[in-house]
C-alpha cells in the first residue's frame, strides 16, 4: 500500500513536471511562430495596390475644392510686352460707333463717332469727342442740341462712307438714303433707319477748347422694341481698320451684381 501510494504521486508528478515546460516551450513556439506569420502577412505587394487608387482620385479632387473656396476661380499670371500708347484704343474700346446728326439754320450734317463714354444717371449725361475740324463740331456747338443715334452692322458700309466724306460739301442725309425725322425736345434730326436716337442738349461747354470734349444731357430717348428686349448687333471700332461686331448676351453674372457698385 505504501508502494502504491508512493508510486502514484510520482506518476502525478511526473505528468506535472513534463506539462509545465510543455507548457513554457508551446506559447513561446507559438509566439515565435506568429512573429514570423506576421511579416509574411503585411506583404508590400499588398499595401501598393491599395493606396495606387487613393493618389490619383485626391489628385483631381484637390483643384475643386480649391475652386469651392475660391468663387472667382484662379487665373494665371498673364505675360505682357510692351505697347505703343496710342494703341491703347485698341484695348479699351468705349462702345458701339454712333452717327450724331446735328442742325443749324437749316443746314444739316452726319458724323461718325466711336469716342464717347456715359457720365451720369441723373441727369442723363454723355460724353462725346469731337474733333474741332470736324463739320458737325462748329454746328453742335453753335446749336447747342445733337441727337445720339445708334447703328446696327447692317449698315456698316454706310456707316464707314459717311465717316470718309465731310458734311461741308455733302448732304449725307441725301447721299446714303437716310430718312430725317424731327426731334421733339431737339431740333437736331433724328436718323429713322438706327435702332436708338438719344436727343442731347449741351450741358457742358467748359472743356471743348482744350479737349474737344462735349458733355451732352440726354432729354429724350427712342428705341426700337426689338433693341429693349435683346441687345442689338452693334458696330464696334478698334483702331487700324478693325471692327467688332457686339457678340454674346448673357445673364450669367446677374445674382452677383449689384448695381449701385458698376
Amino acid at each position: 500500500m505504501p508502494s502504491a501510494r508512493t508510486t502514484k504521486p510520482a506518476a502525478r508528478t511526473r505528468p506535472a513536471s513534463k506539462s509545465k515546460p510543455a507548457t513554457k516551450t508551446k506559447p513561446a513556439a507559438k509566439a515565435k511562430s506568429a512573429t514570423k506569420a506576421k511579416p509574411a502577412v503585411r506583404k508590400p505587394a499588398a499595401r501598393e495596390p491599395a493606396a495606387a487608387p487613393k493618389r490619383p482620385a485626391a489628385k483631381p479632387a484637390a483643384p475643386a475644392r480649391a475652386a469651392a473656396r475660391s468663387p472667382h476661380g484662379r487665373v494665371g499670371p498673364v505675360r505682357k510686352v510692351d505697347v505703343p500708347v496710342e494703341d491703347v484704343r485698341r484695348f479699351l474700346e468705349p462702345g458701339p460707333i454712333v452717327l450724331v446728326s446735328s442742325s443749324f439754320e437749316g443746314e444739316t450734317d452726319i458724323m461718325t463717332m466711336g469716342w464717347h463714354m456715359v457720365m451720369g444717371f441723373e441727369p442723363s449725361l454723355v460724353g462725346c469727342y469731337i474733333w474741332n475740324a470736324n463739320h458737325s463740331h462748329a454746328l453742335i456747338r453753335r446749336s447747342r442740341v445733337c441727337v445720339i443715334n445708334v447703328p446696327t452692322v447692317d449698315l456698316a458700309e454706310t456707316v464707314v462712307d459717311i465717316g470718309n466724306c465731310s458734311g461741308r460739301d455733302t448732304d449725307k442725309f441725301e447721299k446714303f438714303g437716310l430718312t430725317p425725322q424731327p426731334g421733339v425736345m431737339v431740333s437736331a434730326p433724328l436718323i429713322a433707319e438706327c435702332v436708338a436716337s438719344f436727343e442731347c442738349r449741351l450741358a457742358d461747354a467748359s472743356l471743348i477748347d482744350r479737349y474737344n470734349l462735349f458733355v451732352f444731357e440726354v432729354v429724350k430717348g427712342h428705341a426700337a422694341p426689338s433693341a429693349i428686349k435683346a441687345s442689338p448687333r452693334t458696330l464696334h471700332y478698334r483702331g487700324d481698320g478693325e471692327f467688332m461686331i457686339a457678340g454674346e448676351t448673357t445673364r450669367q453674372w446677374r445674382r452677383r451684381f449689384r448695381p449701385e457698385m458698376l
